[in-house]
């Protein structure tokens, strides 16, 4: 029950040393509040909704714009925080 909840629900995919978030969380949801522990590191993990769809539109990490749009992970015993927006799949232009 908690992995379909995790990866189902949450879309968090653990990618070696990146975690990618998918989230497929009903509309009214407007934000969620994540703190993933990996290994003895702990990643405070914001999801805003800025849109109407699911698709990750945007990852900060630590204040650095991930390319990837996914959250690095790393153990070094500090906090980190990641800001994921998530809404209609971004137009590149």
């Amino acid at each position: 029950m908690y992995r379909l909840i995790i990866e189902s629900l949450l879309g968090l995919h653990l990618e070696v040393d990146r975690l990618r978030v998918e989230p497929v969380f009903p509309t009214e949801w407007q934000t969620l509040d994540l703190h993933y522990r990996y290994r003895e590191t702990f990643h405070h993990i914001h999801v805003r909704r800025v849109g109407n769809g699911n698709m990750v539109s945007r990852v900060v990490f630590d204040g650095i714009e991930q390319a990837d749009h996914r959250v690095p992970l790393s153990d070094d015993r500090r906090d980190h925080h990641a800001e994921v927006e998530i809404g209609e799949k971004p137009i590149d232009g």
